[in-house]
């Protein structure tokens, strides 16, 4: 009878940490023939002559053993992720201790406390299965952000520690035994302590996966209007090299004309000429920055056909960080042309106007405005107010751009004037 239940407490330490593995560290453990060698654990440990809570020690170390010899990985690894699996169960076989012990109390004392541990590992291991189901469910709806959900997960969390130690403060005060107030005393400190490096701990995460994920969205934009580049310029070198192969035969049409005295055919042909060359020019627009001219002609070929473009070329270097760039224009670039596509304007435009002093770059991006905007819609950072119902998700933020471009000594304004938007940035150059 001890041998099946040692037997079964051993299958069972194996799910359970099976399960774990699979659950927090996505580790997928295949059957070897170490499992069924470890086996006859039980077998072994049933005929040791110490205590029962010495055997199901010794057996459930058989188990850990059995994994670690299993699982894929370097040898630090694997008995990080152990370790922390085994604290995992060991939180979980806590819950269910005083219920087990409750519910199993008309059991024979020969084989109480055995029973007892394996009941607590099969409800360990009912639970950690239905926490691996409902983690399999959520993979469906996971999202770039942490949800609101966990922090208060979190906060609730800290809730019932305070509400523990303010407990444990009222048993100190009816403690006789002065060694129990001392050790009292210093638990309350710990937990204090810990409580505290749990709160900074979560600060810390949430200010750095908002900044990741800042950088994730900024990196993917990058390489978007990165690919977008280079498929405008081959654009433009391969009609560039077809117009120049056709060249000759142009030139010697228009002599042809010229030397017969058709001097109006002659002009009409070079007027064509001439516009299907601007047409070349205009595949791809230049501002003079080539990180700029990336993101620009990226947003600028959403537009549809028939939208007038101004800019005007002044090569310079922008003395900042290529994500930095990334956040300011990308954000001046989809809000103008989303005002134009979004509000289906028609005989709508956008300038880009670039002006390069000794320390300074000043660029100006204007383009047509659907509707005034007014005091209400204006933030208390004294920007434009977005109307997307997905705030989090949209754009980069405007004032993500304002702070970026402040802290390289730079200066941000937006105006509007009659039914124009525009934006004045200034920027440090090289």
């Amino acid at each position: 009878m001890e041998i099946m239940i040692f037997c079964g407490i051993y299958l069972v330490e194996l799910i359970c940490y099976l399960t774990v593995l699979r659950m927090l560290f996505d580790v997928q453990v295949r059957l070897r023939v170490w499992m069924t060698v470890g086996i006859l654990m039980p077998v072994v440990v049933s005929g040791l002559s110490v205590s029962v809570s010495g055997k199901n020690f010794f057996v459930s170390i058989s188990a850990i053993i059995v994994i670690f010899l299993t699982s894929g990985g370097k040898i630090i690894e694997k008995g990080v992720r152990l370790m922390l699996a085994l604290l995992f169960l060991a939180c979980v076989d806590g819950i269910f201790v005083f219920f087990c012990s409750k519910f199993l109390s008309f059991i024979n004392d020969d084989y109480k406390r055995n029973i007892d541990y394996f009941a607590i590992k099969c409800c360990t291991v009912v639970c950690l299965l239905l926490m691996n189901l409902v983690k399999e469910k959520m993979k469906n709806y996971k999202k770039m952000h942490i949800s609101s959900a966990i922090y208060l997960i979190i906060g609730l969390v800290v809730a019932s520690m305070m509400f523990c130690l303010a407990f444990l403060n009222q048993a100190v005060i009816h403690l006789h035994n002065s060694r129990y107030v001392v050790f009292g005393n210093i638990l309350n400190v710990v937990i204090l302590m810990n409580v505290l490096l749990l709160i900074i701990s979560v600060i810390y995460i949430k200010s750095t996966h908002e900044k990741m994920e800042q950088m994730l969205k900024t990196e993917q934009l990058l390489k978007e209007s990165q690919v977008n580049y280079y498929k405008q310029v081959l654009k433009k070198e391969t009609d560039t090299r077809q117009y120049r192969h056709d060249m000759m035969n142009h030139l010697i049409y228009i002599h042809d004309a010229l030397s017969r005295y058709k001097i109006e055919e002659g002009q009409r042909y070079l007027e064509n000429l001439l516009g299907d060359f601007k047409k070349i020019q205009n595949t791809y627009y230049v501002t003079g920055n080539e990180m700029v001219d990336a993101i620009m002609n990226y947003f600028f070929g959403m537009l549809p056909k028939g939208f007038k473009i101004q800019i005007n070329r002044c090569p310079v270097e922008i003395d900042m960080e290529e994500t930095e760039i990334c956040t300011i224009f990308s954000n001046l670039f989809q809000n103008a042309v989303e005002e134009i596509i979004e509000n289906n304007m028609k005989d709508a435009f956008i300038k880009v106007h670039v002006q390069k002093g000794k320390q300074y770059v000043e660029y100006d991006v204007v383009n047509s405005l659907s509707k005034n905007i007014d005091v209400s819609d204006i933030d208390k950072n004294g920007l434009p107010k977005s109307h997307k119902s997905d705030k989090h998700n949209h754009g980069i933020g405007m004032v993500n751009v304002k702070k970026a471009i402040e802290r390289h000594n730079g200066k941000f304004v937006w105006y509007q004037n009659g039914n124009f938007f525009g934006v004045h940035v200034i920027l440090p150059i090289k």
